[in-house]
């Protein structure tokens, strides 16, 4: 048996516990992980067969945290194999935004058997698409004084809080699709660099170009206001923040407003630990309770 690195997928022996290669404490890595993130990692395996059980297993526990990393597999694998294994696994989620993921698969995809097997799956589907009218779900999170908030939707500034210099920071594509699949998510950016469009244009997202930051609060309000989670990092993103329902600040690459640390309800150092939180809401308990 052989045994890899499961941040660099370097080979190493059995009884190694930390990588030559790039320093990762593989036992203290995988003791963070739970079943599905273990199941998720090994999607990135070198040796095939393994990101082929993981697909399988995954679309088994139907867990919503794969979707993300199959829609992902299926578009950058060269293996018509592990392609075919993902649809099969996406094809056990009943959810929008992989039949809409699989109706595109089905008519483009360059393997007939890939294209075989997602439309097999979207023609036995009782699932309309986001384009049909169907809407995602909902994320519930308990908030100060015990109540209990439903949120729909996730609003985030682009520039400096999802990008740096205008190009998608590696990680926030897969976590967006996921995240896909419980809240509408709307990138509301003025868009400093002009490529928002461009770089988030395969993501069940809407980009919309604004202004200023009241713009931002404008198009918050619209969404529902309290029913929003907002994220950003700048000087603009004030005002959105200041009327959504979960406000989250993020330092990043580019640093963080001072005025917006003021009116967060939560502050994280990257965006990838905002994306998490909203992936795993019972995380923020401990901080939002009184």
């Amino acid at each position: 048996m052989r045994f890899f690195c499961p941040k660099c997928w370097i080979d190493l022996g059995e009884d190694v516990t930390r990588c030559p290669h790039c320093g990762l404490d593989i036992a203290e890595f995988w003791g963070k992980k739970d079943y599905v993130e273990k199941l998720i990692f090994a999607l990135d395996h070198p040796e095939p067969e393994t990101p082929i059980r993981a697909a399988y297993i995954l679309g088994t526990l139907r867990d919503n945290r794969a979707v993300g990393p199959l829609i992902n597999l299926v578009n950058r694998t060269p293996d018509v194999y592990i392609a075919a294994e993902a649809v099969k696994a996406l094809a056990q989620f009943a959810i929008p935004l992989v039949h809409q993921f699989l109706r595109r698969v089905a008519s483009n995809y360059p393997a007939a058997i890939v294209r075989y097997l997602a439309a097999e799956a979207v023609s036995g589907s009782s699932v309309r698409s986001v384009e049909d009218g169907m809407k995602p779900g909902a994320v519930d999170l308990e908030m100060q004084g015990g109540v209990i908030r439903t949120f729909t939707d996730l609003a985030l500034d682009f520039t400096g809080t999802l990008s740096l210099d205008g190009v998608l920071l590696p990680g926030v594509a897969e976590r967006l699709a996921g995240i896909a699949a419980s809240l509408r998510i709307t990138i509301l950016t003025a868009d400093t660099f002009g490529t928002a469009a461009e770089q988030l244009k395969d993501l069940p997202v809407e980009v919309r170009v604004i202004r200023s930051g009241n713009d931002k609060a404008e198009a918050v309000r619209r969404m529902g206001g309290a029913n929003v989670i907002a994220i950003g990092n700048g000087r603009n993103d004030v005002p959105m923040l200041s009327v959504a329902g979960l406000r989250i600040a993020v330092i990043g690459p580019e640093g963080a407003s001072t005025e917006l640390l003021q009116v967060a309800d939560v502050v994280v150092r990257d965006i990838w630990q905002a994306l998490e939180l909203v992936t795993y809401p019972l995380r923020l308990k401990a901080t939002l309770r009184d």
